[in-house]
């Protein structure tokens, strides 16, 4: 305590290094058998800032971070609350860019704890137990440790993110929801985060709309995809060809954020292959983004047919959705009359029995917003391969009427 600053208002990362040169020893001290070090919550406390330096986005991420700003502006409210009366519930699809978000607009404060659950892990408290090598035969509350942990530097209150992995158990995430309830709405030691990996996960949490507070992270948008393609150079927008193949990924596929970035890689790598000259460079960075195009095209055609013709033959899931089938379609043809692919939930499924519907096919072409109470396409590629395939329906089935009234004739 000595060693802090008598700037209370300083940033709280200057702490870092100093609490490294106390934690250390200390870690090392316990390592030695000293067996009152887990018993005194500041010596945790000081342990929880020492790994406020993990989960921050690399040098790399941030350099071709695209603001978004709405959202970005949502957290920091959250954070900003003196009292806490909820823990905030990070959707959306899947490489949205929801962890990345929230790194990003926490990157500035000091007192972060992250935590990832993945595995046989099953709670905050284990998870923090072994990220910080705390002895299973120490005693240890997070609750006490967060309380010390909120004194330690400044007045600021630390901020807990808790980042779930799709395949974590729905007992596993209805404890965690739980954890972050207690620790950030009852107790209000902290302000609480938890990243989901899909919306399909927003079902496993328990039902407590007053101290949850939903906030749907979906793919960029146009601008958002367009600034992302500038800072990787690629498609300049000053070249007819270039800025009509932006269009066209846009309209076709969409922009979700980590399949973007990835394409953008293998689009600059390409072009930087293809040697000096501007023409050349410029038809190979093309020549990837309208393969990505293709791929992405036919990979959701894929899915949307799997999904509409793989009924689940389970027989408790049958007594569930008596009419899956007809449902699924009609929602698909719903979403379809709509310009922007979007429907409320009273669209033959509700959320609950889509995501049962979908989770035994494995195929996943229709989510939903949870925020926004909104069914929609995973992508624009998704929609467009939905109208394709009903539009095949309907041709499968004026072909057969036609020669049945062709026979009867």
């Amino acid at each position: 305590e000595s060693l802090q600053p008598e700037n209370t208002t300083a940033d709280s990362t200057q702490m870092i290094p100093v609490v490294e040169a106390i934690a250390s020893p200390l870690m090392s001290a316990v390592g030695r058998g000293v067996t009152n070090a887990w018993n005194d919550p500041s010596n945790l406390a000081y342990l929880l800032l020492q790994s406020c330096k993990i989960g921050r986005i690399s040098q790399d991420d941030e350099e071709i971070y695209v603001e978004r700003s709405g959202l970005e502006q949502r957290i920091d409210d959250h954070v900003r609350e003196e009292s806490p009366s909820s823990y905030l519930v990070v959707v959306g699809p899947r490489g949205g860019g929801k962890t990345t978000a929230v790194k990003k607009m926490l990157m500035g404060r000091g007192k972060v704890v992250y935590v990832t659950l993945e595995g046989e892990v099953e709670t905050i408290q284990a998870n923090l137990r072994i990220n910080l090598r705390i002895p299973s035969d120490k005693p240890f509350k997070v609750k006490d440790a967060f309380k010390a942990f909120e004194g330690l530097h400044g007045v600021d209150k630390p901020v807990l993110v808790v980042e779930i992995d799709s395949n974590v158990s729905p007992e596993t995430v209805r404890k965690q929801s739980q954890e972050l309830k207690i620790l950030c709405a009852d107790a209000k030691v902290a302000h609480g985060i938890l990243i989901l990996s899909d919306a399909n996960a927003a079902f496993k949490l328990n039902t407590d709309p007053g101290r949850q507070e939903m906030l749907w992270i979906d793919d960029f948008d146009e601008n958002e995809m367009n600034s992302l393609l500038d800072k990787f150079g690629i498609l300049p927008k000053d070249d007819p060809d270039s800025a009509a193949l932006r269009r066209r990924l846009w309209n076709e596929v969409g922009a979700n954020a980590q399949d973007l970035v990835k394409m953008a890689k293998k689009a600059r790598k390409a072009a930087g292959e293809a040697g000096a000259r501007a023409a050349a460079g410029s038809a190979a960075e093309r020549g990837v983004v309208e393969r990505y195009i293709e791929e992405k095209q036919q990979d959701a055609f894929t899915n949307v047919s799997n999904l509409l013709t793989t009924i689940p033959r389970d027989k408790d899931t049958r007594l569930r959705l008596p009419n899956e089938r007809w449902n699924l379609l009609s929602l698909t043809a719903a979403l379809n009359r709509t310009p922007s692919g979007v429907a409320p939930y009273d669209k033959g499924l509700s959320p609950a029995n889509l995501s049962d519907a979908v989770k035994p096919t494995g195929y996943r072409a229709i989510t939903h917003n949870g925020e926004a109470k909104l069914f929609q396409f995973y992508s624009k590629a998704h929609q467009h391969a939905a109208r394709r395939w009903l539009r095949r329906r309907r041709f499968r089935h004026v072909s057969f009427l036609t020669l049945l009234l062709v026979l009867c004739l």
